[in-house]
């Protein structure tokens, strides 16, 4: 793997813990929850675009023109760099959500 690679994956990992420790000391609020929400939010931003929207835009086209067929898209997903991102903002999240439970902090 590329240096700059492993460097992102790592600050994908440190970034949010680090803020999450700074605004948990300032705000007096459990460093857990910070971390997770930042999380939840990077994991928001990292889906794709047309997960969610594909089958009601299919949809609402197919009502006026029901000749319509879609065309599939060439290039499906992304990079593997982004898929190995995308699964580890995704089991930094799992982890940060069972340490809560864990720990009883809910």
């Amino acid at each position: 793997m590329n240096k700059r690679r492993v460097l992102f994956s790592f600050l994908l990992m440190a970034v949010p813990v680090l803020i999450g420790f700074v605004i948990s000391f300032f705000m007096k609020v459990h460093a857990l929850y910070i971390i997770g929400g930042e999380y939840a939010v990077m994991f928001l931003f990292m889906l794709p675009s047309d997960v969610f929207s594909r089958s009601s835009l299919d949809y609402n086209i197919k009502s006026v023109n029901p000749t319509y067929k879609h065309e599939s898209p060439d290039y499906v997903g992304g990079t593997k760099q982004q898929l190995v991102n995308f699964l580890l903002v995704a089991l930094m999240l799992v982890g940060c959500l069972f340490l809560i439970f864990l720990l009883g902090d809910y």
